[in-house]
């Protein structure tokens, strides 16, 4: 006999053809769904998950479409179970609890995945992660420039000596210096095993040299790119993919410095930077960035060329002065959070910067909008402001080497880089002397 036509033991007379015919069709529906959830399980338990999905981009769409059905006929089928105290071996029964099993794990998994790219919500349903998971890996990041993008900073751990404003094309590659460095390693061992003392245990030698080109390779492994752009900031390691984040939807508490290098990012994507240089001057240019008055402003492409900022003392304090058309201000050193707070409106977590480096990231504003946030910091830091008719320009040495500017018995006094000195000087040719 066989187990369809087997008597049901829940209802008499009924074999188990005719408990599946009641249920309407929703038998067909949970074996339909057995092979798509079997599938997805598989694909996302690899280690390469992320190309595999990109490989199927079917089996997410047809999950999802069957599942208001697929979970409308589980919950049918438990609930007769339970009714009509259904045998443990009824057919469509062990179908519905390997099914709803198998969801379960594949929930757990999809989260898992999820939680690599963004951040999940914990209670997400199967669906929805599926879905944004899908979404995440046909979109993947891009360190080329979209349309429209600015790049707003770029830093090469291992390429670059500095910062460099220059765009470049993605090249995940190891680098020159890292090679040469690995080279010269190589060959500082061999010259060890020449030249020790052949009384000297060789597996000795032979592990030290192991592990300093170890510790070598752990550290190109932390080594990439950094890219801040008027709408996202990425991040391109040596090995692996492009991570970036949109910065419009990083919250307040969504960046951390962990160690003073490693920069980790949440936002609509993670992003976990390694060993960064300057990487708390990137989380500045990220808190300014992310949130208004500069949000979105570097989509202009212009960076504001008729002020300058330079360090300055007023009296006996130290700190930075902004020399604009129509005078100056001064913003006494040490006060870099409450100059930060006083332009974002907010507190900050951020420490142990200055306010130049506000300021510098200002110029990305339009004048007016420079000149209100200039003078919040002056506020906020208990600075000076003088208006150009009020000061005198005390002319003599190259601005290069001294600017003195006089406001009544006050004197301000400090001298600035190359980059800033023919702004400075076309600044001062209408100045009160």
């Amino acid at each position: 006999m066989s187990e369809r036509s087997r008597p049901s033991a829940s209802v008499p007379g009924l074999t188990v053809a005719d408990v599946e015919r009641q249920l309407e069709g929703r038998a067909e529906v949970l074996a339909a769904a057995r092979r798509p959830h079997a599938e997805l399980e598989k694909v996302l338990s690899g280690r390469r998950w992320r190309r595999a999905l990109t490989r199927r981009p079917e089996l997410v769409p047809a999950l999802v479409a069957e599942a208001r059905a697929v979970e409308e006929a589980l919950e049918r089928v438990h609930r007769r179970a339970a009714l009509e105290a259904w045998p443990d071996t009824t057919p469509v029964l062990l179908e519905a609890r390997a099914l709803s099993a198998r969801r379960e794990r594949l929930t757990r998994l999809a989260r898992r995945r999820l939680d690599v790219l963004t951040v999940a919500p914990e209670d997400v349903s199967l669906e929805e992660a599926l879905t944004r998971l899908d979404a995440l890996v046909r979109q993947p990041a891009r360190w080329a420039l979209k349309p429209g993008e600015v790049l707003v900073f770029e830093d090469d751990t291992w390429r670059s000596s500095g910062p460099s404003l220059v765009p470049m094309s993605l090249r995940l590659e190891v680098s020159p210096r890292l090679v040469l460095a690995w080279g010269a390693l190589a060959a500082l061992g061999f010259l060890l095993l020449l030249v020790l003392p052949r009384s000297m245990d060789v597996p000795v030698v032979a592990g030290l040299v192991a592990g300093t080109l170890g510790l070598l390779a752990s550290q190109s492994l932390r080594a990439g790119r950094l890219r801040l752009t008027s709408e996202r900031l990425i991040w391109a390691p040596v090995f692996g993919e492009p991570q970036e984040v949109r910065l419009g939807t990083i919250p307040p508490d969504g960046f951390r410095l962990e160690q003073g290098v490693d920069l980790q990012v949440e936002g609509d994507r993670r992003l976990h930077a390694r060993s960064v240089r300057g990487a708390s001057a990137v989380a500045l240019l990220v808190e300014l960035h992310r949130q208004p008055p500069l949000r979105g402003a570097a989509r202009a492409g212009v960076r504001l060329d008729s002020v300058a900022v330079f360090p300055a003392k007023l009296g006996r304090r130290q700190g930075f002065c902004v020399l604009g058309p129509q005078g100056l201000s001064f913003i006494p050193e040490g006060r870099g959070p409450q100059a930060l707070s006083a332009v974002t409106g907010r507190p900050s977590p951020l420490r142990d910067f200055e306010s130049d480096q506000v300021l510098d990231a200002l110029r990305w504003l339009p004048e007016a909008e420079f000149d209100a946030c200039v003078m919040r910091m002056v506020e906020a830091t208990g600075g000076a402001a003088w208006a150009r008719a009020d000061a005198r320009y005390v002319p003599g040495a190259p601005v290069w080497r001294r600017i003195v500017i006089e406001h009544g018995s006050l004197t301000l006094t400090g001298r600035v880089q190359w980059d800033q000195q023919d702004a400075t000087e076309r600044l001062l040719r209408d100045w009160p002397r």
